[in-house]
C-alpha cells in the first residue's frame, strides 16, 4: 500500500512539474526591469486606446486579434514577454493566450498602464 501511494504521489509531481504558466509582474518591476532586460512589450488594447498613450517601445495587437499569427511578429517561444492593458483583465487572457501557443516566458502586468502610471509619478 506504501508503495502504490508513493507512485501515485511521484506521478503527481512529475505530471504538474511540465506545465508552463505566465507570471504576473508589478507596474514597479517593470519600471525597474524592463530597461534592464530584453522584453518584446505587447500592448493588447484597442489601436485606439494605443494611440493615446502607451509604454516605449510597446507593439499593439488587440486582444481580439491575438491569434497563433503571433507567432510570426515573435517567433522566438522562449522570449521574454511582458503583456499589458489598461487595467490587467485583458492581459491576462493574452497571457493565458500566449502561453497556450507555446511561448514560456511571458510576463503579466498586473494592474496594467494604469498601475505603470501610478508609480512613475
Amino acid at each position: 500500500m506504501k508503495k502504490v501511494i508513493l507512485i501515485l504521489f511521484c506521478s503527481m509531481l512529475f505530471v504538474g512539474c511540465g506545465k508552463v504558466e505566465y507570471k504576473n509582474i508589478t507596474a514597479k518591476e517593470v519600471l525597474e526591469e524592463v530597461d534592464k532586460n530584453d522584453y518584446f512589450i505587447l500592448d493588447v488594447r484597442s489601436n485606439l486606446e494605443f494611440k493615446q498613450g502607451h509604454l516605449g517601445n510597446a507593439i499593439n495587437v488587440d486582444v481580439e486579434e491575438l491569434n497563433e499569427n503571433i507567432l510570426d511578429l515573435i517567433p522566438n517561444k522562449e522570449r521574454k514577454i511582458l503583456v499589458y492593458c489598461q487595467s490587467g483583465n485583458r492581459s491576462k487572457i493574452a497571457s493565458e493566450r500566449l502561453v497556450s501557443y507555446g511561448y514560456t516566458h511571458v510576463y503579466n502586468m498586473v494592474g496594467g498602464i494604469t498601475a505603470y502610471e501610478e508609480v512613475s509619478k
